[in-house]
Formats: C-alpha cells, structure tokens, sequence
C-alpha cells in the first residue's frame, strides 16, 4: 500500500475541541467572576456611606471642641469622641481601599478573560476557515488530477502542455492559499 499519496487526517476537530472546552471553561470561570463582582461591589456602598456618616460626625465633634468654652470633664469627653470618630473614619477608608482594589484586581481578571474569549472565537474562525481551504484544495487537487487523468485517456499522446499548465494552476492556488493563511485570511 502507499502511503505517499494518502492525505494526512483531518485533526481540525480536535482543535476545535481543544477551543471549545477552552471557552466553555472561560465562559464558567467568567460567571463565577460575574458574580463575585456583585458581591464585593454591594460591599462598597455601605462601607462608603459610613466612612461619610463617621466624617460628618468627626467634623461636627472637632467643630464642638474647636469652640468648647465648658470643664475639662466634657472637653476630655469630646476629644475622645474625636478619637473615635478619626479611628472609625480611618478604619472604614481603609476598608473601602481594599474593596476598591480588590474590584480593580477582579475587574482586570475579567478583561483577561474576555481578551481570551476573543481569542478563541478569532481562533476558531481562522481554524474553519483552513478547513474549508484545505478542503477546497483537496477538491482542486482531485478535479486536476481528474482532467489530468482524462486527458490522457482521451487520446494517446497525453498533451504534457495540458498537465504542466494544470501542475501550475494548482501550485499557484496552493501558494495563494498558503499566503492568506500566513496572512491571517
């Protein structure tokens, strides 16, 4: 048996069995990350509302100490709830930076990912698209040989223009062919 001339298998779909379980585990890892954004996102508003309620009562406290005129037991009293107004201020920014950059963190995941998902679906375009060249080829290469078989058979003497001509046709729709898959057509 010759081997030769036997076409090479058609391992297209394994590769686009390869893409799809690559998406379909990117498409999963995207909804979990979806809904892990909602949730540390709801996190961020209330902390936000406090750091502002704790600012204002900060502000109001040290505005109250600022003009005390009283006894030193409330002025002690009002810097101790300036204290703890700057503590708990302090404390909430502190928390709404690590939400804020824990979203960040979260939000450049998901692009990472979407960035991925465009490119498996350009990789599975492009992959269909040598199929269909390659099977276009095959074609081409049959239908030659065919009329290069024919012409030989219709008459004695094979026209070796014929086939040299029918030879260059197809190297050049290979080399055409082979250039846009270079070129990313």
């Amino acid at each position: 048996m010759d081997t030769s001339s036997a076409q090479p298998p058609d391992n297209y779909d394994a590769f686009l069995s390869r893409l799809d379980a690559a998406t379909m585990s990117l498409s999963t890892r995207a909804g979990a990350l979806d809904k892990a954004l909602a949730a540390v996102s709801l996190l961020l508003g209330p902390y936000e509302s406090a750091v502002r309620k704790w600012e204002r009562r900060r502000r109001h406290v040290g505005e109250q100490l600022a003009g005390h005129t009283g006894p030193p037991q409330s002025h002690t009293a009002l810097s101790e709830l300036h204290d703890v107004a700057v503590k708990m201020e302090s404390m909430l920014r502190g928390r709404v930076q690590r939400v804020q950059d824990n979203l960040s963190v979260m939000h450049g995941r998901r692009e990472a990912i979407d960035k991925s998902l465009l490119d498996l679906e350009l990789s599975r375009l492009k992959l269909n698209s040598s199929r269909m060249l390659s099977q276009d080829r095959e074609k081409l290469s049959s239908i030659f040989s065919a009329l290069a078989g024919s012409a030989v058979a219709v008459s004695a003497h094979p026209d070796m223009g014929l086939l040299s001509d029918l030879r260059e046709a197809r190297e050049a729709v290979i080399l055409a062919e082979a250039l846009m898959e270079l070129k990313g057509y």
